[in-house]
């Protein structure tokens, strides 16, 4: 048996090079750069371009327009799809380095999209190159997909699907190993409403909705009153208090603490303000049973996060991306969500929970490479309630590149991921796509 491990050994050097390349572009949405050719702004555009010049340089088949790149080997057979994402969140003010530029401290890389998710798709790309150059491709196809808006609307892969179809094998470097078989259902609200919040006259802050709002202005008319009893983190400029928390991804809210709802339920409390705290204690409870709105199944249990929000003439707009189980629906969960809240709702994405069956042979032959490669036989697939490209596809799960158990700070100040564990993720997808090259062979 081929060992996949020395297999991609010998592009480590490489991997790591393009990583930081890729790091060191700002892939974040920018709304101010963004036109009709470029959707998700000029960043995001040469993050896309530079994945098409990468396959050139290369030898894949190469298709890019200005929402996806796409490569690929193999005209004829069954298709095997990988699918992971160039863009990224933004970095908070917070960040204590710089986190466009890919540093190493040790085996560990931090830099923004080390790990989500531009650290796990290279992997998997030079994972192929490996197969490739060892003259192990044969039968089949391998396509190799890069998106420029999962972290925002999936408009990449819905127009991806226009023109393709879904795979016979898939996987998304997005997410953990072993292996994700189900994902709850998701929906980004942005919701409104009149409210007054006493001497509070302005408030602003959050960078994206799929991540705990890590800071926010409160602009204030008795900061004299109130200044020397702030025990939340936080800065002061004239009469605005600006409170710091701590980032965490929007599939994990409880990991993170909400600079917004924790300066909020601060100063109601300071200002005697009844209305101010209970929409701040309502939405601190991450599980959603303060809103009315719990449920829990074999996708797990319901989960609210707060990201963006906005306050001004009274009016108050805010982000809540809420996660739920495969019951009840997501929009009768949102209807809940209204009906306690007195919000109304402006906007709203949303999509239905993905179930894929652990007995299926996508997961089971997954689940062997994983096993095989690792050592590990004790670990089972699992559920989560992150969001992946998977939930767009056909036969299609995320397949790490986070361990079982590990953090590694996605969407935070201090993304990291190590060496080690880079490397064993493309070995891992080199073993797995040798399996699924060699699944009908076997069979």
């Amino acid at each position: 048996m081929i060992n996949f491990k020395k297999l991609v050994a010998p592009y480590e050097n490489d991997l790591l090079k393009t990583l930081a390349h890729f790091v060191s572009i700002p892939s974040a949405y920018d709304k101010a750069s963004a036109t009709e050719e470029m959707p998700y702004g000029k960043n995001i555009d040469r993050a896309i371009k530079e994945f098409a010049k990468l396959g050139e340089m290369y030898g894949f088949k190469v298709e890019r327009n200005n929402r996806y790149t796409e490569l690929s080997l193999g005209e004829k057979g069954k298709v095997i799809g990988i699918y992971g994402h160039l863009d990224v969140v933004p970095v908070s003010p917070n960040a204590k380095r710089n986190m466009y530029e890919m540093s190493r401290v040790k085996d560990t890389l931090y830099g923004r999209g080390v790990a989500d998710d531009k650290g796990p798709l290279l992997a998997a790309f030079y994972a192929v190159k490996a197969l490739k150059d060892n003259n192990l491709i044969h039968h089949h196809q391998i396509r190799i997909f890069a998106g420029g808006d999962e972290e925002r609307q999936n408009s990449c892969i819905e127009a991806y699907l226009k023109k393709h179809s879904s795979p016979d094998y898939g996987f998304s470097p997005d997410s953990n190993f072993p292996l994700i078989f189900g994902e709850k259902g998701m929906m980004h609200l942005l919701l409104g409403k009149k409210i007054t919040f006493k001497h509070i006259s302005k408030i602003t802050g959050g960078l994206v909705a799929n991540a705990v709002n890590s800071r926010t202005t409160f602009t204030v008319d008795n900061i004299d009153e109130v200044k020397d009893h702030l025990t939340v983190p936080h800065t002061i400029e004239g009469n605005s208090i600006t409170f710091n928390g701590v980032a965490a991804h929007g599939s994990t809210p409880q990991l993170g603490k909400n600079a917004f709802l924790l300066g909020l339920k601060e100063l109601a409390t300071l200002n005697h303000d009844e209305v101010a705290l209970k929409l701040a204690e309502d939405f601190l409870d991450t599980t959603c049973k303060r809103l009315g709105a719990y449920h829990t199944g074999k996708l797990l249990e319901t989960t609210v996060c707060v990201g963006i929000v906005d306050y001004h003439d009274g009016e108050l707009k805010m982000t809540a991306n809420v996660r739920c189980p495969e019951a009840p629906s997501v929009t009768e969960i949102m209807q809940e969500v209204l009906k306690t809240t007195g919000f109304t709702l402006l906007h709203e994405e949303h999509c239905e929970h993905l179930y894929r069956d652990p007995s299926s042979p996508l997961i089971k032959t997954l689940m062997k490479a994983y096993q095989d490669e690792t050592g590990d036989t004790k670990t089972p697939p699992v559920v989560t309630g992150g969001g992946t490209y998977a939930h767009h596809l056909n036969n299609t799960v995320a397949f790490g590149a986070e361990p079982a158990g590990a953090n590694y700070a996605m969407h935070q100040d201090d993304e990291y991921i190590p060496v080690k564990s880079l490397m064993q993720a493309a070995a891992i997808y080199a073993r797995a796509i040798y399996y699924f090259l060699n699944l009908n062979d076997e069979n």
